[in-house]
């Protein structure tokens, strides 16, 4: 038999796994309103954060996805209007994609909506959020270290 250090309940990686599927569930039933997954809603989400647009491959960057898996949420998005994606370098391989006014706002309407998942992370504060950001920023570098 093993010892106690390999129950689920005491490894690190399930309760890493079983944290990120309820999160991933509750998004899910709360994006469900405005057909968003979630990779659509942090694709707008990074999208806002730039007023000019961001290339395809900076995004893909920032949201850790490869083109293959961010271009068909970015054209879905562009489909619904969500999304404007141009190309405007000089390089026509280049893609920028930039929010519309429809989905800044639909944008603004879901961030509004999931402010009521806060509560369920259980921080009794904003420091003790940044603080489990940054562990878990840690052990992701830790991580992709190995691969």
């Amino acid at each position: 038999m093993l010892e106690n250090e390999y129950h689920l309940d005491s490894m690190v990686c399930f309760a890493i796994y079983s944290a990120s599927n309820a999160v991933a569930k509750a998004h899910k039933v709360a994006l469900e309103p405005w057909e968003l997954t979630y990779t659509q809603y942090i694709a707008l989400l990074e999208i806002s954060t730039v007023t000019e647009g961001l290339t395809v491959g900076d995004l893909g960057k920032r949201m850790s996805l490869d083109s293959g898996t961010l271009s068909p949420v970015l054209r879905r998005l562009d489909e619904r209007g969500l999304v404007r994606r141009a190309r405007t370098s000089p390089d026509e391989r280049v893609v920028t994609a930039s929010l519309t006014e429809t989905g800044t706002s639909v944008l603004k309407e879901v961030l509004v909506a999931l402010k009521v998942l806060r509560g369920a992370y259980g921080f009794d504060s904003a420091e003790q959020a940044r603080a489990l950001v940054k562990e878990l920023h840690r052990i992701t570098e830790g991580m992709r270290a190995l691969a």
